[in-house]
């Protein structure tokens, strides 16, 4: 229709000789700049844009480009189709769908979607999905509806990796909640959760990739640090939710694998608390008797100043972790407590005139250092095995309940917002907590078992009833 021109002057003068208006037309390397893609993708899929053959010349109408394409293409991977097979691309609209598989066929689903950046920028990648087997979908339509079907329910994400949601994170949130609370997610998340997720994409990430991760570590970890991890990412997880940048929290509804538990504690009856004391320095001995008698947790004692107290009245209302001075772990922990006369007297003869207990510098007293240097040799001497501090507040809560005291007498005592946790962690019934019941109900069973029968009642053999009820 044109002749054959070989010439960009050539190409022009066709273009005016065409009996309707036209509209700017630009070439191959400028469409390309253009939609953001490579010279030999637009050479590729030439038959698919809005394009003029003159010869070997192509030219693309940029006014139709702009109003087909609404945001630049990146390039991304290049569309592969299966070989031998010709590809005819087909816009975002409905994607494209392919066969690959040797034994099993299986269909699979490419497309481009809109990704959002955390400024708020659109760019566009392509994404490669299984949609399911040739059985599950035998036709071609079947696997464009199973595509359709994909696309129109994932909303658009947001490119973020996991380390970037992280430290967008600390900075908008972190500040608002309780520093010793922060510090424990910022290390469960410091330790375990970013070095296994620190390059993902945060919406890439699923419900299996959690579960899978836990489970991994529950060769490793106890119970506790497996729920400090999944608490910690599932903080992060959910302010993502509240930003818009994921639809919905992955970590909601998981459940913990079964793990060791490596803190096994130890209920520790009075004469070894005492014995533990007796080969300490103060002021880790009276420390040891402290805890030993009011149950208190190891940030509240080591917090404790003589400011706090009202004659023999303690009033709790701070605790150290990590070093740093902070309020008690929750509303119920602010508490006062009478401290018996002897104890309180022994808790003076140590001096000092603001911390209680305190090292050689002023300083309250390091609870790790203490631990490791003085009380874990002390006790591995006299054969006694205890996982740490908490030991002497089970010992306490323990001994109380055998005792008949008050439930929820304890739980206030050691300020449990629940008495159930007083219950169910704090409670270590053993043998011989089972034997005065036991025996008790069967002293009342036997005594009728082993009545002498009436003299006018017949005598049952019971070998004889035995064999004739099998029969």
């Amino acid at each position: 229709m044109y002749g054959n021109p070989t010439s960009d002057a050539a190409f022009h003068e066709a273009l005016q000789e065409r009996p309707a208006p036209m509209t700017a037309y630009i070439g191959v390397a400028e469409c390309a700049k253009l939609l953001g893609t490579s010279e030999r993708w637009v050479r590729r899929h030439v038959c698919d844009l809005p394009s003029v053959k003159i010869g070997r010349l192509v030219r693309f109408d940029i006014a139709l480009l702009l109003s087909q394409f609404q945001g630049k293409q990146s390039l991304g991977n290049r569309l592969k189709p299966e070989r031998g097979v010709k590809m005819r691309l087909r816009r975002y609209q409905r994607g494209y769908v392919y066969k690959a598989g040797k034994r099993i066929k299986v269909w699979y689903g490419m497309w481009r979607e809109d990704i959002q950046k955390p400024d708020g920028t659109i760019v566009r990648r392509q994404r490669n999905i299984r949609i399911g087997t040739s059985s599950e979908l035998p036709t071609r339509s079947a696997a464009y509806e199973e595509l359709s079907r994909r696309m129109s329910q994932k909303p658009m994400s947001v490119e973020m990796k996991f380390s970037e949601l992280v430290e967008r994170w600390k900075v908008a949130v972190v500040p608002t909640i309780k520093d010793t609370t922060a510090a424990y997610y910022l290390k469960e998340l410091s330790a375990h959760v970013v070095p296994a997720f620190r390059d993902r994409e945060v919406s890439d990430i699923g419900r299996y990739d959690i579960e899978r991760f836990l489970a991994e570590r529950a060769q490793r970890y106890c119970r506790n640090t497996l729920r400090g991890m999944r608490v910690s990412m599932g903080r992060v997880l959910s302010w993502a939710v509240e930003c818009g940048w994921i639809e919905k929290n992955p970590c909601s509804g998981i459940k913990l694998p079964q793990a060791g538990k490596k803190i096994v504690r130890t209920v520790l009856k009075a004469e070894q608390s005492i014995a533990i004391a007796n080969l300490l320095q103060e002021p880790y001995s009276t420390l040891v008797l402290f805890l030993a008698a009011t149950g208190l947790r190891i940030g509240e004692a080591i917090g404790i100043k003589w400011t706090d107290f009202d004659g023999d009245v303690l009033r709790i209302s701070r605790r150290i972790y990590e070093g740093k001075e902070g309020s008690p772990k929750s509303e119920g922990s602010e508490r006062s407590l009478p401290i018996p006369a002897v104890l309180l007297l022994r808790m003076r003869s140590l001096g000092g005139s603001e911390w209680v207990f305190r090292s050689r510098e002023g300083t309250p007293v390091n609870p790790g250092n203490a631990l490791k240097r003085y009380i874990r040799p002390v006790t591995k001497k006299l054969g006694i095995k205890i996982g740490g501090w908490h030991d002497f507040r089970h010992s306490l809560t323990t001994g109380l309940l055998r005792s008949g005291v008050s439930p929820k007498v304890v739980s206030e005592l050691l300020g449990h917002a629940d008495v159930n946790i007083t219950l169910n962690i704090y409670d270590h019934p053993n043998v011989e907590d089972f034997r005065a019941p036991l025996n008790c109900v069967a002293s009342e069973l036997l005594r009728s078992v082993t009545k002498s029968a009436p003299a006018n009642r017949p005598v049952v053999d019971l070998k004889r009833f035995g064999a004739e009820a099998r029969t």
